[in-house]
Protein backbone atom coordinates (compact mmCIF):
# COMPACT_ATOMS: atom_id res chain seq x y z
CA UNK A 1 0.00 0.00 0.00
CA UNK A 2 0.92 3.41 -0.92
CA UNK A 3 -0.84 5.89 1.73
CA UNK A 4 -0.64 9.86 1.39
CA UNK A 5 -2.03 11.77 4.65
CA UNK A 6 -3.42 15.16 4.23
CA UNK A 7 -1.52 16.48 7.24
CA UNK A 8 2.13 15.36 5.61
CA UNK A 9 1.07 16.70 1.94
CA UNK A 10 3.76 18.37 0.08
CA UNK A 11 2.96 20.33 -2.39
CA UNK A 12 5.11 20.98 -5.56
CA UNK A 13 5.35 24.57 -7.67
CA UNK A 14 3.90 23.63 -11.36
CA UNK A 15 5.57 25.47 -14.45
CA UNK A 16 1.76 27.63 -14.40
CA UNK A 17 1.45 30.26 -11.76
CA UNK A 18 -0.86 29.68 -8.90
CA UNK A 19 -1.06 25.60 -9.78
CA UNK A 20 0.82 23.53 -7.01
CA UNK A 21 0.40 19.37 -7.10
CA UNK A 22 0.84 16.97 -4.63
CA UNK A 23 1.78 13.93 -6.96
CA UNK A 24 0.42 10.23 -5.63
CA UNK A 25 1.58 7.73 -8.34
CA UNK A 26 2.63 8.31 -11.87
CA UNK A 27 0.73 5.45 -14.28
CA UNK A 28 2.87 3.06 -16.54
CA UNK A 29 1.50 5.01 -19.65
CA UNK A 30 2.85 8.46 -18.61
CA UNK A 31 -0.19 9.41 -16.14
CA UNK A 32 -0.80 10.43 -12.49
CA UNK A 33 -3.04 10.73 -9.72
CA UNK A 34 -2.57 13.97 -7.73
CA UNK A 35 -3.81 16.33 -5.94
CA UNK A 36 -3.88 19.76 -7.37
CA UNK A 37 -3.96 23.13 -5.22
CA UNK A 38 -5.39 26.36 -7.70
CA UNK A 39 -5.20 30.12 -6.52
CA UNK A 40 -8.08 32.18 -7.60
CA UNK A 41 -7.82 32.94 -10.69
CA UNK A 42 -5.00 30.82 -12.30
CA UNK A 43 -5.51 29.21 -15.51
CA UNK A 44 -4.64 25.64 -16.55
CA UNK A 45 -4.17 26.24 -20.26
CA UNK A 46 -6.51 23.98 -22.88
CA UNK A 47 -5.03 20.48 -22.86
CA UNK A 48 -6.24 17.02 -24.56
CA UNK A 49 -6.78 13.77 -23.02
CA UNK A 50 -4.94 10.87 -24.82
CA UNK A 51 -7.50 8.51 -21.70
CA UNK A 52 -10.23 9.19 -19.56
CA UNK A 53 -9.66 11.21 -16.85
CA UNK A 54 -11.51 11.72 -13.60
CA UNK A 55 -11.78 14.90 -11.43
CA UNK A 56 -13.18 15.42 -8.19
CA UNK A 57 -13.76 19.31 -6.41
CA UNK A 58 -12.08 18.61 -3.20
CA UNK A 59 -12.68 22.32 -2.59
CA UNK A 60 -13.38 25.79 -3.51
CA UNK A 61 -14.63 26.35 -7.13
CA UNK A 62 -13.22 25.80 -10.63
CA UNK A 63 -14.49 26.14 -14.26
CA UNK A 64 -13.40 23.02 -16.22
CA UNK A 65 -14.64 23.75 -19.78
CA UNK A 66 -16.98 25.86 -19.07
CA UNK A 67 -18.79 24.01 -17.22
CA UNK A 68 -19.14 25.06 -13.26
CA UNK A 69 -17.71 22.86 -10.45
CA UNK A 70 -18.53 22.73 -6.60
CA UNK A 71 -16.77 20.63 -3.52
CA UNK A 72 -17.99 17.12 -3.72
CA UNK A 73 -18.65 17.69 -8.48
CA UNK A 74 -17.37 14.89 -9.86
CA UNK A 75 -16.50 15.28 -13.92
CA UNK A 76 -15.50 12.49 -16.04
CA UNK A 77 -13.54 13.85 -19.52
CA UNK A 78 -13.23 11.05 -22.27
CA UNK A 79 -10.63 10.38 -24.57
CA UNK A 80 -10.14 12.80 -27.32
CA UNK A 81 -11.65 15.65 -25.41
CA UNK A 82 -10.12 18.80 -24.97
CA UNK A 83 -10.54 21.66 -21.85
CA UNK A 84 -9.03 23.96 -19.44
CA UNK A 85 -9.61 24.57 -16.15
CA UNK A 86 -10.00 27.89 -14.34
CA UNK A 87 -10.18 28.57 -10.73
CA UNK A 88 -12.95 30.72 -9.40
CA UNK A 89 -11.74 30.77 -6.05
CA UNK A 90 -8.96 28.84 -4.62
CA UNK A 91 -9.45 25.50 -4.72
CA UNK A 92 -7.99 21.79 -4.26
CA UNK A 93 -9.03 18.92 -7.24
CA UNK A 94 -8.19 15.19 -7.35
CA UNK A 95 -7.62 14.30 -10.62
CA UNK A 96 -6.46 10.66 -12.42
CA UNK A 97 -5.38 9.92 -15.79
CA UNK A 98 -3.82 7.08 -16.77
CA UNK A 99 -2.31 8.84 -19.71
CA UNK A 100 -0.76 11.82 -20.26
CA UNK A 101 -2.65 15.30 -21.27
CA UNK A 102 -0.48 17.10 -23.64
CA UNK A 103 -1.33 21.11 -23.25
CA UNK A 104 -2.19 22.91 -26.83
CA UNK A 105 -0.81 26.52 -26.19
Amino acid sequence: MDIHRAATREWAATDIAGVERCLFRNHEEGGRTSVVRLQAGSLFPRHRHEAGEDVLVIAGRVAIGGAELAPGDYLYTAPGEEHDVRALTDAVIFVSSPRPTPRLD
